[in-house]
């Protein structure tokens, strides 16, 4: 499966590492957009398996202060070793936590990042997260949050009205459960002003890959396809579209070797100056 031992679905570890690499010069982009400075203490928060704590390490530099919170230890664990091959790293310290409830005292920071976490909160946990960051940072902070808008998700080339049909009942099922979901990257501006926060920037980036995808991309999509074929059966889906994604769980590189294979995936970054 992909889940940590907290319950969340795509937060493993092996998971969160393939679709990083495979997002990687657009994640590179949207972190670097961030502003981020030398010498800047930053709060990573929800930090999963530490994708983004050596870009992070990169902008402070060996000035700077890193604290990485998730609420997986296993997550932590990661980062931990993670953080003993960085090459000039800042003082880098880790706590199994939540982002509803931050370990840390008032004004700490001078950036808060929250990559790929809002999606997993309901509506109200948001407000909670949202005024734990705005408690922890420093006067003239940023917090940066990150997250999908997976309203834009093409796996070409399968059939557009399957996949749509597909994405609508999974977004259903975020709605259900109460969860803002994977589709909430373009709402975060929104719901971040109407907390209360200053939006000084917003972005969306596209994530586009054609054949022949690059073998981060390749792993990541044949892992995707095999977690959508594994929950189809719980959607009410019609009999040919079970009958696809049946097929597709056995023989996924069909999709992946297809000549006109391309994956698109969007996110956008909201940013706010407390």
């Amino acid at each position: 499966g992909n889940q940590t031992s907290t319950g969340h679905e795509a937060s493993e570890a092996g998971w969160l590492d393939l679709h990083f690499e495979s997002s990687r010069p657009e994640y590179e982009a949207a972190l670097l957009d961030a502003g981020i400075r030398p010498g800047w203490s930053v709060l990573d928060a929800g930090c999963g398996s530490g994708g983004f704590l050596p870009l992070i390490a990169r902008a402070v530099g060996p000035s700077g202060f890193i604290a990485a919170l998730d609420l997986a230890p296993e997550n932590i664990g990661r980062v931990e070793a993670l953080a003993g091959t960085l090459p000039e790293p800042p003082e880098i310290a880790t706590e199994v936590g939540s982002i509803l409830s931050l370990p840390f005292a008032d004004a700490s920071f001078d950036c808060v990042w929250s990559g790929n976490v809002m999606q997993y909160l309901t509506p109200a946990e948001f407000e909670l997260a949202v005024g734990e960051a705005r408690r922890v940072l420093k006067p003239g902070g940023i917090f940066a949050v990150k997250d999908f808008d997976s309203t834009i998700l093409q796996i070409l080339p399968m059939d557009r009205a399957l996949l749509a049909r597909f994405m609508a009942a999974r977004l259903q099922g975020f709605r259900d459960r109460g969860v803002l979901g994977t589709d909430c990257g373009s709402t975060l501006p929104a719901r971040l002003r109407q907390a209360g926060l200053e939006v000084v920037s917003r972005k969306g980036w596209l994530v586009e890959r054609w054949a022949p995808a690059p073998r981060f991309t390749r792993d990541y999509v044949r892992d995707l396809l095999a977690y959508f074929a594994s929950v189809a059966p719980g959607y009410a889906l019609p009999d040919a579209d079970q009958a696809y994604w049946r097929e597709l769980k056995q023989r996924p590189d069909r999709l992946l070797d297809d000549p006109d294979f391309c994956y698109r995936e969007f996110f956008v970054m909201a940013v706010c100056r407390i």
